[in-house]
């Protein structure tokens, strides 16, 4: 279950960093630049938030 819970989330990286080189090919697509920003962002903060409380249990 968490590998798949790691697996989707590193997917939504990748999106979220194609999205992110939308403004470098296009101006008009600034939106999609701004999703992908906003997607990378939830997914690191995510990412933290899971290593934290691995590093939590495994500390104690």
């Amino acid at each position: 279950m968490a590998a798949r819970f790691k697996a989707r989330l590193d997917l939504l990286d990748v999106v979220g960093s194609l999205l992110l080189l939308s403004l470098v090919m296009a101006e008009p697509w600034f939106w999609l630049t701004f999703t992908g920003f906003v997607l990378m962002a939830t997914v690191y903060a995510v990412k933290g938030v899971h290593w934290l409380r691995a590093r939590r249990r495994h500390a104690a």
